[in-house]
C-alpha cells in the first residue's frame, strides 16, 4: 500500500509541476503579443 501512495503523490507532484510550467509559459507569451501589439493595426 506505500508505493501505491508514493505513486499517485508522484503523479499528483508531476502534473502540478506541468500546470506550473504551462501557466509560466502562456504569462511570457501574453507578454511579448503585448509588446508587438499595434492597436493601428486592429479591425473593427
Amino acid at each position: 500500500m506505500d508505493t501505491i501512495g508514493k505513486i499517485i503523490i508522484g503523479v499528483e507532484g508531476l502534473i502540478f509541476v506541468i500546470v506550473i510550467v504551462i501557466l509560466i509559459y502562456l504569462a511570457i507569451r501574453r507578454i511579448r503579443i503585448k509588446e508587438t501589439e499595434n492597436f493601428e493595426d486592429r479591425d473593427n
